[in-house]
């Protein structure tokens, strides 16, 4: 027996494989659209991770002749 937690409502859900759940997380049809919907509309998203440039090496300072 698998017990589950739907992901988008919290309702608790059990059933005996995941082969009889086709929609395993989700605990309907209803949620799974919702998840499907909200990766659609871009309001999940796999955070970027920003790289910096390398600081560019520093310029040789202006020598001022006498």
């Amino acid at each position: 027996m698998i017990r589950g937690r739907c992901p988008i409502c919290g309702k608790s859900f059990e059933t005996p494989s995941m082969d009889a759940h086709p929609g395993f997380p989700f605990c309907s049809d209803r949620c799974k659209l919702i998840d499907l919907g909200r990766w659609i509309d871009g309001s999940y998203s796999v955070p970027e991770k920003v790289v910096e440039p390398p600081p560019e090496p520093d310029a040789p300072a202006d020598v001022e002749e006498e």
